[in-house]
């Protein structure tokens, strides 16, 4: 895909990816102080999700197209098993990791989920991991194997490190599934349902959980945090992520995948007083260019070959990166 953009255009809306969801791990380290984990995600993504299911049937209303519609069943069952695997395995887990590690580390331990999403794609589809590709997931294993070291020094929470991880493989498998799975053709409508989902199988799993009995009135702190999730994690960052892979090659917008912990280590130093010691800067080293290696590997459809050229639709058609991280930061 060629992008369709102005150079100012694209620095803003990646600025916007970038920062935003990059923040979001300082949004949950603050609301986490006050909030169940749980009952926090649920909150967050059924809000999100109820606000781009009304904008969706709003639009639906205002501007009808034979392939907008309501979802059908399959389709509420296949976003319900995504919004399980994505928002609810992957920021859920994420969020509930965050009680007790860092948000810097969290945020790196969740930027390979590329890496799952290849190792997935290798075993579900048969496709082949590319040199480059394989080099990134060397890396990016590596990564969280300096992070989580236990013989190196003190490590983060064993069980925190192994949810966020186990989050992060959720994500990439059901990045997989979803590129098989029925979902509605309108914009948005997927990913709304998506949340929703997420949303109603949080607030059911708060029970066993007991988070319930420990409600009370939260902090401002927490509350604003909560906000900021909602508004500009899960719908301004969402929709201008939206915006711009129909508008710019995937494999740059692909790039918020290992600068957003670049970003979240960042903030949570200056805003949380959080610790950089040597062992969180060099796996972030490793594991944002193993990522980086990762998303910039093309696939065999943009490579010049002697059936397809350089000009065709099959060659210029983008290269599939992480689709679950749109919902559910």
């Amino acid at each position: 895909m060629e992008t369709t953009l102005a150079r100012p255009q694209l620095t803003a809306g990646l600025a916007v990816i970038y920062v935003v969801w990059g923040s979001t791990y300082v949004a949950l380290k603050i609301a986490v102080v006050d909030l169940p984990p749980l009952l926090l995600s649920a909150v967050r993504f059924f809000l999100a999700g109820a606000v781009l299911y009304a904008w969706c049937a709003a639009r639906r209303r205002r501007h009808p197209r034979p392939d907008w519609r309501a979802p059908t069943a399959a389709e509420w069952g296949a976003g319900v098993v995504l919004g399980v695997l994505l928002p609810a395995a992957g920021t859920g887990g994420a969020t509930w990791a965050e009680q007790r590690l860092p948000s810097g580390t969290t945020a790196l331990l969740l930027a390979t989920i590329p890496v799952w999403l290849v190792l997935t794609k290798r075993l579900v589809d048969g496709e082949r991991i590319g040199r480059r590709a394989g080099v990134g997931l060397v890396a990016g294993l590596a990564g969280v194997a300096v992070l989580v070291n236990p013989l190196s020094g003190p490590a983060p929470d064993p069980l925190s490190a192994a949810v966020a991880v186990g989050g992060a493989a959720c994500w990439g498998a059901g990045t997989v599934y979803g590129q098989h799975a029925p979902r509605p053709a309108q914009p948005l409508l997927a990913s709304a349902v998506e949340m929703l989902g997420a949303g109603g199988v949080l607030f059911l799993l708060a029970v066993p959980a007991g988070e319930y009995g420990d409600l009370h009135r939260p902090d401002w702190s927490a509350v604003a945090a909560l906000g900021y999730l909602v508004v500009f994690g899960s719908l301004v960052a969402y929709t201008t992520y939206e915006w711009l892979l129909h508008r710019a090659p995937a494999r740059i917008v692909g790039t918020y995948a290992f600068v957003n912990p670049v970003v979240a280590v960042a903030l949570g130093w200056l805003l949380l007083s959080e610790h950089v010691g040597w062992r969180t800067g060099v796996a972030a080293t490793v594991i944002a260019a193993g990522v980086a290696l990762i998303v910039t590997q093309r696939s065999p459809q943009e490579r010049p070959s002697t059936e397809v050229s350089r000009t065709s639709p099959a060659a210029r058609s983008p290269r599939c990166i992480p689709s679950g991280s749109r919902a559910a930061r």
